[in-house]
């Protein structure tokens, strides 16, 4: 089996505690929240025209927030997680800001949970030391990140054109603009750090891979913007889905050199 993601815990058992409890409640409450909200546009028709706005969001907080978050509870020193949550965070405070709804949209409950969690991590000195990146990958995803921000400001500012308070539509009242701009910056930033590759992460590879996939997946299925609005469309969807294939092959065979390299040095 891989090991984990970083060294032994330095904290106190009572700190521990706390950061598991709050991790594993955090992590299983947003997942909940996440399913209500995004899938219920399976479910309900009146709802199709968010498809597009909730589905994307609930793939991305759910495979990079909720699940690391979870992991957290149970695997309290495994760093990359802790990374990913912060990254997709991040993105949807930087789309916050951009959509100049970061208090309204409440989008800083997740960061002030974060920090509690960072505050209490027993690995928190590794939160910032990285190491050397998976070029592949890195590049991969700094060259996601050109379309990603274009997308994302073009999104964002669409907040500014209506008052949430007397939107019909629910496009705004539900912060759908930013909420997706945010989800999609955060997905390539979350991209960046996990290309930083550690002991035992290749869970976070595949996730963040299949989070791209199912996101490209959304917009090829949801692919008329004037029906299901800030859908890129089929051929970035396809772009998008072949990306995250791309970024987990990247990751399987640069790891797989990685651990068969001291074995190769030593005989």
């Amino acid at each position: 089996m891989e090991a984990e993601t970083t060294s032994r815990p330095t904290a106190g058992r009572g700190r521990v505690l706390a950061f598991r409890i709050v991790a594993g409640v955090f992590g299983a409450l947003s997942l909940l929240a996440n399913a209500a909200y995004g899938l219920g546009t399976l479910f309900d028709e009146t709802m199709k025209v968010h498809s597009f706005h909730l589905l994307g969001p609930f793939f991305i907080y759910s495979l990079l927030v909720s699940v690391p978050l979870i992991a957290l509870a149970i695997r309290p020193t495994d760093v990359v997680a802790l990374r990913l949550a912060w990254s997709v965070m991040l993105g949807a405070v930087i789309a916050s800001f951009m959509g100049e709804d970061f208090l309204s949209g409440t989008y800083y409950i997740g960061p002030i949970v974060l920090v509690i969690l960072t505050i209490l991590a027993p690995m928190r000195g590794e939160l910032l030391r990285f190491g050397s990146p998976n070029v592949a990958m890195l590049s991969l995803a700094i060259i996601a990140a050109i379309p990603a921000i274009v997308y994302a400001w073009h999104n964002a500012r669409i907040m500014l054109e209506v008052d949430p308070a007397m939107d019909s539509s629910g496009h705004w009242s539900g912060h759908h603009w930013s909420g997706i701009a945010g989800v999609v910056l955060g997905l390539v930033i979350g991209a960046a750090v996990v290309s930083f590759r550690q002991a035992g992460d290749r869970l976070w590879v595949w996730l963040v891979g299949i989070a791209a996939m199912l996101l490209g997946l959304t917009a090829i299925v949801y692919a008329d913007e004037v029906r299901y609005p800030s859908s890129f469309g089929t051929w970035w969807g396809v772009i998008t889905l072949f990306a995250g294939l791309v970024y987990i092959g990247v990751g399987e065979v640069t790891g797989r050199v990685a651990a068969e390299t001291p074995a190769e040095t030593s005989a």
